[in-house]
């Protein structure tokens, strides 16, 4: 009796525990406090016009939706944090998908195995985007959707042009249309790895080299950080996860197929954005790109409500990544100009103290200090 109490209670502890650690974060972080609250003013607007959006169903259903978008961004914002910028997200996520049918089809081997080997993959593709923009120092920009059209020529030329969804494993289609209590399997595993993405970046040192990096990559190479190993572990990361969004995405639509990722790139980005990470780097959150996800994708569910045309919603995700921009330019140069007033006030022109400081009162080892040391106490944001 107590065995089936505790598991139909364990999922409902489960969600409460996660909400309360949003809800903590998000005390802690204005700008995803500000996208929860819009969410919630937007779904209590849909509820008003019409009382089934509230329905267990509907709720369920957004959040799966919410949870792909959030899974596409996930990896995106650590790349975004540290300065970079992953373009290559929608094709690794048809990647996933067609991966991952392909191998069921051909290989014949344990379904774990062929989902490890495909997030594995995507991990190399993740790693060649790092490759091409921090050690050949070339453009993200391009150096992204060159990567991504040769993902997506590769996808073509194998001849996956066509729905493959007579191959998609029976497991991952009856988990990504599965529940635990009253959580779709999706969303939980996009809860659960939101929950990982905030401990890395808030309570570890590679977290904290991130922003550093993101902020002011040549103070963090003075400082000793490595800036183009951090960087290039964010795109691996960022193919892992886009990775795996393509697999439970095609088992939730239980086919896979060249574009089916088309829909991610500008609702990642917006959704970052809309979490108030900086677009430029150096600031940002995880919880906040769940927010921003959760906010568009209430919206994306608001405007059939209105009788709007559901293509409105991307020219809110245009409006949203220039505002984005805008805000970012403008936190990066109220950023320089705070720094350049710092080192002024900090290197003044002071009488010699003994022989070894030059003849204004410089000591350059110590102006490098007092800089490394200024960058390395603000790592904890």
């Amino acid at each position: 009796m107590n065995t089936v109490l505790h598991e139909k209670t364990a999922p409902l502890a489960i969600a409460a525990g996660l909400g309360r650690s949003v809800m903590a974060a998000a005390r802690h972080q204005p700008a995803a406090a500000g996208a929860f609250a819009l969410t919630l003013m937007l779904f209590a607007a849909a509820t008003a016009h019409s009382l089934g959006f509230a329905s267990l169903s509907n709720v369920r259903t957004l959040s799966i939706f919410a949870a792909f978008v959030g899974l596409a961004a996930m990896g995106e914002t650590l790349v975004i944090i540290a300065g970079g910028l992953d373009l290559s997200v929608p094709w690794l996520i048809d990647f996933g998908g067609i991966a991952l049918s392909q191998m069921h089809r051909s290989l014949h081997i344990n379904l774990l195995l062929i989902l490890l080997a495909v997030v594995f993959c995507g991990m190399i593709l993740g790693a060649i985007n790092g490759l091409l923009v921090t050690f050949l120092r070339a453009p993200p920009l391009i150096v992204t959707l060159g990567v991504g059209g040769l993902i997506e020529g590769y996808l073509v030329a194998v001849g996956t042009l066509q729905s493959s969804g007579d191959v998609v494993p029976d497991g991952i289609e009856r988990f990504a249309n599965a529940n635990i209590g009253p959580l779709p399997d999706i969303t939980l595993i996009w809860l659960v790895l939101a929950v990982l993405a905030a401990c890395i970046l808030s309570r570890t040192g590679f977290g904290r080299r991130i922003y550093a990096v993101g902020d002011n990559a040549r103070a963090a190479r003075l400082a000793g950080i490595h800036v183009e190993r951090v960087r290039f572990a964010t795109y691996v990361i960022s193919g892992a996860t886009a990775s795996l969004a393509g697999i439970l995405l095609t088992g939730y639509i239980q086919t896979a197929y060249v574009g089916m990722g088309a829909d991610y790139l500008f609702g990642a980005i917006a959704a970052i954005a809309l979490g108030g990470t900086a677009l430029l780097g150096g600031t940002g959150s995880s919880w906040g790109t769940v927010a921003g996800a959760c906010t568009l994708t209430v919206l994306a569910g608001l405007l059939p409500v209105l009788g709007l045309n559901t293509a409105a919603v991307k020219i809110v995700y245009g409006a949203i990544i220039l505002a984005g921009v805008y805000f970012a330019r403008a936190l990066q140069q109220i950023g320089d100009r705070d720094r350049g007033s710092h080192t002024l006030c900090e290197i003044q022109p002071a009488q010699p103290d003994s022989d070894s400081e030059t003849a204004v009162g410089i000591d350059p080892s110590r102006a490098v200090g007092r800089l490394g040391t200024r960058q390395t106490t603000g790592l904890g944001r």
